[in-house]
């Protein structure tokens, strides 16, 4: 066995998906369909016959839910049950689509480029979208530099205020579209880039375990070190793909909530301050 073969999946040869470029039946595509396959039957569990103290797939279920609430309400505020489908798909497609790469033969979606820039678009263009929506041509303000003071007694201060002013309005739109382009873009390389490694430390075991086990008879007990250290890993890997989870949709809800919510605070306040003079 060599690096190639240790990194392929289960060969189930098929012309399916042949017009798309896959002759494997294992492949993101295929994958990503099971992941959406193993959410939906859960979700039916936990729907068939609902309990009062909750168990099983509906305690899981359940449980999910009440976490991404939870987050989302803290981030998002008011608009956190508009966007909790969303948050709700991302976070459980992420999270089992990480655990496919688990699977010996299997492949994780979550491991290819592709399929982690449509999520961190579907973010970006969430975020930009609703932003405007729910503020307007306000939703740019934040693109310009605050007003500097130009009333100094001082004529020099103020033209020089006005020269840097001038600066900041050229340099900070620039700013702040390269940090928003830059957003999708990591969202996409760091799951990317921890599954990818996963996968690779995993195919790396597999071949030191095949090739410990091909050498003398007196070497194949030191196969048993990269197969104990695999089944570790698969199990961090559990860990690590809850976590990978949790960021992308920690990172989607920070972006939308500031999106959509960033004046929130300010008009509750002055709510408040109406109230308190009436």
């Amino acid at each position: 066995m060599n690096m190639e073969q240790a990194e392929s999946p289960l060969v189930i040869k098929t012309q399916l998906f042949a017009a798309m470029g896959f002759d494997n039946f294992i492949n993101p595509y295929t994958m990503s369909l099971v992941t959406f396959a193993v959410i939906f039957i859960l979700m039916a569990l936990a729907k068939r016959n609902p309990k009062l103290v909750p168990t099983g797939a509906q305690n899981f279920i359940e449980m999910v839910i009440e976490f991404v609430q939870g987050m989302a309400e803290s981030l998002v505020g008011k608009h956190a049950a508009f966007f909790f489908p969303l948050f709700y798909t991302l976070f459980m497609f992420i999270f089992f689509a990480d655990l496919m790469g688990l699977i010996p033969g299997s492949v994780s979606p979550t491991s290819r480029i592709d399929v982690n820039l449509g999520m961190a678009l579907i973010v970006f263009l969430s975020t930009h979208y609703w932003g405007i929506k729910e503020k307007g041509l306000k939703y740019f303000e934040h693109f310009l530099p605050p007003k500097l003071p130009t009333n100094s007694p001082n004529f020099l201060l103020n033209l020089l205020m006005i020269v840097i002013q001038g600066a900041l309005l050229i340099l900070m739109p620039i700013i702040h579209v390269i940090g928003e382009l830059v957003k999708p873009v990591s969202l996409t390389l760091r799951l990317f880039g921890n599954m990818m490694a996963k996968e690779k430390l995993l195919a790396v075991l597999a071949l030191l375990i095949t090739v410990f086990w091909a050498m003398d008879p007196a070497m194949k007990p030191v196969a048993a070190f990269p197969f104990i250290l695999r089944v570790m890993i698969v199990i961090l890997g559990v860990f690590v793909c809850f976590v990978q989870a949790f960021v992308f949709m920690l990172l989607a809800m920070v972006y939308i909530g500031g999106a959509v919510q960033s004046h929130e605070g300010h008009d509750e306040h002055g709510e408040d301050h109406g109230h308190a003079a009436a």
